[in-house]
C-alpha cells in the first residue's frame, strides 16, 4: 500500500501511456505469464503418468499428481487472470468467448483430472478424461493464440 501511495504523487504527470505501460506491466498483463503453466505442467503430468505405468513406479505417479494439482491451481489463476485483461473490448466477441468457453471447460476437466490421478489414474475413464483435456486444453491454447496475434484490433 506504500507503493500505491506513491503512485499518487506523481498523479499530475500521467499520461494515457504511462497508465496503459502500468497495466501492461501489473495484474492485468500476467495473463500471459499464467496461462503457460497449466498445459506444460498437464503434458508433464502425462508423460509422469505413462512413465509411471511403463516402470511400475508409483513415485512418479505421485509426482504426475503433483503436476495435475499444481496445474488446475494455475489454470484458475490464468482464467482469473484472463477476466480481467485490459485489452478485452478491443476483440471480436466470438473470439473472446470462445476462448472463455475453453478455458471454463479446460479448468472443470483439468479438475477432474487431477482427482483422477490421486484415485485411479490408469482406469479407462481417467484415459478419456486425460485425452479429452488434452484436446480442449489445445482448442484453448489455439483460441488464445488467435485472440492475440490474428483479431482485429
Amino acid at each position: 500500500s506504500q507503493d500505491l501511495n506513491l503512485t499518487f504523487l506523481f498523479l499530475p504527470w500521467f499520461s494515457p501511456l504511462l497508465l496503459r505501460f502500468w497495466f501492461m506491466t501489473g495484474v492485468f498483463a500476467f495473463h500471459s505469464f499464467l496461462s503457460h503453466f497449466p498445459p506444460a505442467l498437464f503434458l508433464a503430468g502425462l508423460i509422469l503418468l505413462f512413465l509411471a505405468r511403463k516402470r511400475d513406479n508409483p513415485v512418479l505417479g505421485a509426482a504426475a499428481s503433483l503436476d495435475f494439482s499444481i496445474g488446475f491451481l494455475m489454470s484458475v489463476m490464468a482464467v482469473f487472470s484472463g477476466l480481467l485483461a485490459e485489452d478485452m473490448g478491443s476483440k471480436t466477441a466470438v473470439l473472446v468467448e470462445s476462448h472463455q468457453v475453453y478455458s471454463f471447460l479446460c479448468v472443470a476437466l483439468y479438475g477432474l483430472c487431477m482427482v483422477f490421478s490421486y484415485t485411479k489414474a490408469n482406469s479407462g475413464t481417467a484415459i478419456f478424461f486425460y485425452l479429452l483435456t488434452f484436446l480442449v486444453l489445445g482448442a484453448s491454447v489455439w483460441s488464445g493464440y488467435l485472440l492475440v496475434f490474428f483479431s482485429p484490433a
